[in-house]
């Protein structure tokens, strides 16, 4: 049985790029659904790789499931929307697509489901197909091969939990899936009584009671408005998932137990608008079973949809996207936000010969007297496993591997968005992270513009010129570069962190 959550988690982690805003997000959802699973790994010899894997299962499972906002990101897009589809006769279709959210929410709310590795009966009582994986969408079930011309003893066949769903909707029975066509089909043995409307009169050679299996066929396909003709025909893997699906609903089967969303890059999209009136319904006490339970009409499905108490939403908020869409005060208060700000005593005082720890302090220092809180640079750019990573991609294997890493961060990730956060105001980009000096000298790393007397003298006199700003990077400092300088960039590394 899945755990309950009675108080589901509704956090906005927030901060500057680099934090690790989305990995504590993951653990966040594992903790928020899973809280007795997620402190045994704590206990685990590597705690964080025994998070990642239970994080892994529950998002192949469906109980999390991940978004990233965008500006165009819409509330079709997010709960349901009509989308287009070709129908059984080629016409242009346009039908309701639920979205992630509707999605997590039904998940929450199942009452049965299928476990991975379970065996799955035909219609003869035999089991013979495995299901291997599934996911919020549906099943992937092992089918064994049994054509003479197979090229393989067994195929992996997805099962779609829509089309599950609304045949159970409909009191529609397995062997649907496994018509013949050519075949006379008693009506009773698969859920048609011969007395409804939509149950042609019988043509020659049919009786009252059956019918032939290509018209039975389309009576299903019109009902369900999802199957075609050819859906019904040698398709026992959908009749297995079925049978074993209704089994669980008569037995009681297993919970869908508390399921999480996590929403990356929240407020790059604008909220209001995609969550649209189920702003309302986020509230705890709105919630199903809740005493102040509420449900809202959905616009396109015409159907009454409420919020499962166990779904937990989980943000994150990159603080330097000031441009973005501010998160308006309806969100702000049915989230708790959580400040993930960067923290240098996680990288090496020595990588290369160089204290990042300090080098990482004085660059946020300086950027925050210019800039404010919410500017620096997070840790996870100059942490080991992204430096070891960098030499492993670049093929650095020299003595010099580990300054190269630190000189590509800088040239790649730290001084372009300080270009990005003073709107190319070299002056400023050159006084945080671009000029030093030791005891040997002036260290640079843009190279100044060539001298060109007649060019400069033919500019107007109110033109103004700043010798200091320079944005062209040197070569020496340029890690794949023949011209790369080790010995100097040590000198500038360490200078810079010493605030010289």
């Amino acid at each position: 049985m899945s755990s309950s959550v009675t108080n589901p988690t509704m956090k906005i982690l927030y901060g500057p790029p680099g934090t690790g805003k989305t990995w504590q997000a993951a653990q966040e959802a594992v903790k928020a659904i899973e809280p007795q699973r997620y402190q045994k790994a704590q206990t685990a010899a590597d705690p964080l790789e025994e998070v990642r894997k239970l994080h892994e299962t529950l998002v192949n499972d469906g109980r999390i499931i991940w978004v990233t906002f965008h500006p165009s990101y819409s509330y079709e897009d997010f709960v349901e929307g009509f989308r287009p589809s070709i129908g059984p006769n080629e016409q242009l279709l346009y039908t309701v697509v639920e979205g992630p959210f509707k999605t997590i929410c039904r998940r929450a709310t199942l009452t049965s489901d299928l476990s991975v590795g379970e065996m799955l009966q035909d219609g003869n009582g035999k089991k013979t197909m495995e299901v291997v994986n599934k996911n919020t969408e549906g099943w992937f079930v092992k089918v064994n091969t049994t054509r003479s011309d197979a090229v393989a003893a067994s195929t992996v066949k997805f099962v779609p939990r829509a089309v599950i769903e609304r045949v159970i909707e409909l009191g529609l029975p397995p062997p649907i899936f496994s018509i013949a066509g050519k075949s006379l089909i008693e009506l009773s043995k698969v859920g048609i009584d011969m007395n409804d409307p939509d149950v042609p009169a019988p043509q020659e050679g049919e009786t009252a009671a059956k019918r032939n299996g290509a018209n039975v066929r389309k009576i299903i396909a019109a009902r369900t408005g999802i199957l075609s003709s050819s859906d019904l025909s040698n398709q026992a893997h959908f009749g297995a998932v079925l049978r074993r699906l209704m089994e669980l609903k008569t037995t009681g089967g297993q919970q869908g137990g508390a399921v999480a969303m996590v929403i990356d890059e929240i407020n790059r999209a604008e909220p209001s608008k995609v969550f649209g009136e189920l702003i309302t319904l986020l509230e705890l006490d709105k919630r199903e079973g809740m005493p102040d339970e509420r449900s809202v009409w959905l616009p396109y499905s015409k159907k009454p949809f409420s919020v499962p108490a166990n779904v937990s939403v989980i943000g994150t908020m990159n603080t330097v996207d000031r441009s973005l869409t501010a998160l308006d005060f309806a969100m702000r208060r049915r989230f708790t936000f959580e400040l993930v700000a960067a923290d240098p005593n996680l990288v090496s005082q020595d990588w290369g010969g160089v204290d990042l720890q300090a080098l990482l302090k004085r660059i946020n220092s300086r950027v925050g007297i210019l800039l404010g809180s919410g500017h620096e640079f997070g840790h996870a750019f100059l942490m080991p496993r992204r430096l070891e990573s960098l030499q492993a991609d670049h093929d650095w294997t020299r003595a010099d591997a580990g300054l190269r890493g630190v000189a590509y961060v800088l040239r790649t990730n730290i001084i372009p968005t300080l270009t990005e956060y003073f709107h190319d105001d070299w002056d400023k980009v050159r006084a945080i992270a671009g000029e030093t000096k030791d005891d040997q000298g002036l260290l640079f790393l843009f190279e100044k513009p060539p001298a060109d007397a007649q060019f400069f003298a033919r500019l107007p006199d109110q033109y103004e010129f700043s010798e200091s700003s320079w944005g062209v990077h040197a070569e020496w400092w340029n890690p794949e570069s023949p011209k790369w300088d080790s010995a100097r960039f040590l000198r500038f590394a360490r200078a810079l962190a010493n605030g010289q």
